[in-house]
């Protein structure tokens, strides 16, 4: 009977390997994501805003469009990751709003309302009706260029529609429009002086056919409207770039940009499928992704806080839009990497790496140590928007005190975390892919991350202790003694970092072979480490903000979502099977957490909480029902989930929770369904497991049907077994077949190798 169940497994393995592994897997992927559309049954009511907006949303990855309005007076609001004003000083600086374009068609008033935001191609598309007749309206931001294109059509009337192209005004900036034969452009400059650099962009409209801005759209016809983007980061040349752009275009050269478009998008959805049989969590899950698709992929400048969906100015309010280190700024790419998505995080590092020579001057000079020390936000090119009002009036207005002179004008917010926060990331990129280009690439960044906590840390009675290190931000909005109220002792987040951390760059060391003589100092910091503050409740033991000091640590009882950043996800602070009792106390915290946790729609934790969950083995058939709550409640029609921290850090919450329950790799160990509803059939094809391992797997009546796994670096691989102590068998890209067994299943791989496991 073996033989038999040998040779039909045998048999099996080619066709798995067809569908999940091979072509047919894009196929399968389109068919998941075409189902899924944003709906608009009314006109946005979150427009214009500071923050997330609620309307139909579509992208680049640099240039974004929101549209809002009524069927009678439509407004699209444009946005360019790039477009940042550099001034100091909260809230002078940040990004900035370039224009729009409003579209007028009176006759449509009063008209019925339909738009959809279509995720398999990034198309809006609108379709408005009144009793005898109709207007459609279809728009894309072309993947391979900056031009948003707009196509007009109408049902059995003629409809007279103006358009009216603007750039958004005041702030400091200088403003002008004009007219190039049939080419209309405005521009927005800020330019001054006090700038750390100037922003200028150029936004250029034509209507093709030799069309004007007001043109009558007959029944027969579909009118075309392009509108391109440039600005002086793009090039030097940005004014004649942008309306070059749209004076050269043509209709064929518009179904090329079409077709470019459709082949990136198509791309985009190959990388990989899940089916969970839940359509909600799975329109959520995809539209997370398409959302940060469509503004994250200018690798000079990632998004801001807002992302390319601006609507308004930054302001101070929104903490005007800029790179938030003590979390924020980390958030929305911890779902791209099991995802497999990891192009979506080329942008992550950028500003990160410009600003070492400032923080490498505020370690020396504001903290006497070597290595960086970064504020909590950052700007792109070294420039930093996070800094108090630099003068006594604004700090009165904003902090009610008139003191200037706060942390040297930088607000650093008493917290010592954020690089080796930013680290965590990078980390987190490297042993998903184990490129090794990309570790020589963050490497120095890493080194001085090393230097600054070896002269930092203090030794004392044989362990390492960290002072004046707020856990939280503090500052003088606490009141005219917030002074008093700074320095915590051990706080649990650089505690877990620091775990993290130096656990990391000891592997990086040995990969790139580099740095041999320093390890032995990282090693006996990583081995002498304060322990993670815990404290004693009713008789439980409960995790502690900090250690001691005079901080907001004291008063942090317990793992609220946000520390389990720091702990247990993304990346782990220590070894489950090792640690049981920090996992076992993080577990009791779990359970604890209310719906205020779960339901945090005025308040941060959304992007952590479900995959912290998942991670910690709560019961998943709560963690769906938790989730499809949340989705349903506190979510907009355009896919996003909004929430009081943020806006693009939201973005991996759905991603990173369902992949957190398909599969596990943290500790190197690949887990297929580890937190799983047993009794709810799912699959996916080419998530990715930590190892440059791509995973596919499926799970039917409660048995895992096959485990597939791409070797992209040829790293040995290890799975628990799913079929539990019993013999499985490997095949080897359609050869040579081999039998394991044990609870644990090791073996070597080539680079780019396919293996397939069943169980015999």
């Amino acid at each position: 009977m073996k033989s038999w169940k040998y040779f039909c497994a045998s048999l099996l393995i080619p066709v798995f390997s067809l569908i999940y592994i091979g072509c047919d897997k894009s196929k399968m992927k389109q068919m998941s994501v075409s189902s899924y559309k944003g709906i608009f049954k009314s006109p946005p009511t979150h427009i214009p805003t500071g923050k997330t907006p609620d309307g139909p949303i579509a992208g680049n990855g640099d240039v974004g469009i929101v549209f809002s309005g009524t069927p009678d007076l439509q407004r699209f609001y444009f946005s360019k990751n790039d477009f940042w004003k550099s001034k100091p000083g909260y809230p002078d600086g940040g990004v900035f709003l370039p224009g729009g374009l409003d579209i007028r068609v009176q006759a449509m008033k009063g008209a019925s309302y339909y738009a959809e935001q279509v995720l398999e191609n990034a198309t809006l598309k609108v379709d408005f009706k009144t009793e005898n007749a109709g207007y459609k309206l279809d728009s894309w931001v072309a993947a391979s260029d900056n031009i948003v294109i707009l196509q007009f059509a109408s049902e059995k009337k003629t409809y007279d529609v103006n358009l009216n192209l603007w750039s958004q005004t005041g702030n400091g900036s200088i403003n002008e429009s004009g007219q190039d034969g049939e080419v209309y452009w405005v521009t927005r400059k800020f330019e001054t002086p006090d700038l750390k650099w100037p922003t200028q962009i150029a936004i250029a409209m034509k209507v093709l056919g030799g069309g004007l801005r007001d043109f009558q759209l007959k029944p027969s016809e579909r009118v075309q409207v392009a509108i391109s983007f440039c600005t002086n980061h793009d090039n030097d040349n940005y004014f004649q770039t942008a309306v070059a752009k749209v004076k050269n275009l043509t209709l064929h050269s518009i179904k090329t940009l079409r077709q470019d478009h459709e082949t990136w998008w198509k791309e985009f959805w190959s990388q990989s499928m899940i089916n969970i049989g839940d359509t909600l969590i799975e329109k959520y899950y995809y539209g997370s992704q398409y959302l940060l698709a469509c503004c994250s992929r200018n690798k000079n400048f990632p998004p801001g806080l807002w992302g390319n969906s601006l609507t308004e100015d930054a302001s101070f309010t929104n903490w005007v839009g800029d790179y938030h280190l003590n979390y924020n700024h980390q958030s929305p790419w911890w779902g791209v990497f099991s995802s497999n998505q990891i192009k979506l995080a080329d942008p992550y590092d950028t500003p990160i790496l410009e600003y070492m020579p400032n923080a490498k001057i505020f370690a020396k000079e504001f903290l006497k140590c070597r290595g960086v020390y970064y504020p909590v936000g950052i700007g792109p090119k070294g420039f930093c928007p996070a800094m108090f009002p630099l003068t006594a009036a604004k700090m009165q207005f904003y902090y009610k005190t008139p003191e200037t002179n706060i942390e040297n004008g930088y607000m650093f917010l008493g917290q010592k975390s954020n690089a080796i926060f930013a680290s965590v990331n990078m980390l987190l990129r490297y042993y998903y892919t184990y490129d090794a280009e990309y570790a020589k690439k963050v490497y120095p960044f890493l080194r001085e991350i090393a230097d600054f906590w070896e002269d930092y840390l203090k030794f004392e009675n044989g362990r390492y202790v960290s002072y004046n290190d707020n856990v939280g931000e503090v500052g003088p909005w606490e009141g005219k003694d917030w002074k008093k109220n700074y320095g915590d002792i051990n706080p649990v987040g650089s505690m877990g970092y620091l775990r993290i951390f130096f656990k990391g760059i000891i592997e990086i060391s040995n990969d790139l072979k580099v740095d041999a003589d320093r390890q032995a100092k990282w090693k006996n910091i990583l081995e002498n480490l304060s322990p993670i503050p815990t404290i004693e409740v009713a008789g439980s033991i409960r995790i502690h903000g900090s250690e001691g000091g005079n901080g907001s640590g004291g008063r942090m009882i317990g793992a609220s979502p946000g520390t389990m950043w720091s702990l247990l996800y993304p990346l782990p602070a220590f070894d489950r099977n090792i640690d049981t009792t920090l996992i076992r106390i993080l577990r009791n915290e779990a359970n604890l957490w209310d719906e205020k946790h779960w339901d945090h729609a005025h308040s941060g934790g959304f992007e952590i909480i479900f995959s912290s969950a998942a991670r910690l083995g709560m019961n998943p058939v709560f963690i769906l029902e938790k989730l499809s709550s949340r989705l349903k409640n506190g979510s907009y029609p355009n896919l996003w989930v909004p929430s009081g921290g943020g806006g693009v850090e939201t973005l991996n919450a759905v991603p990173a929770a369902i992949n957190e329950m398909l599969l596990q790799s943290y500790e190197g160990i690949i887990r297929v369904f580890p937190n799983w509803v047993k009794e709810k059939d799912a699959s996916y094809s080419t998530l990715r497991a930590i190892g440059a391992f791509l995973i596919s797997s499926s799970l039917k009546r409660g048995k895992v049907q096959y485990i597939n796994v791409l070797s992209e670096k040829g790293r040995t691989c290890t799975i628990e077994n799913p079929w539990g102590d019993v013999k499985v068998l490997l095949e080897r890209d359609g050869r040579k077949s081999e039998i394991l067994t044990g609870k644990l299943i090791k073996f070597e791989t080539k680079q780019n190798e396919k293996i397939i496991i069943t169980v015999i």
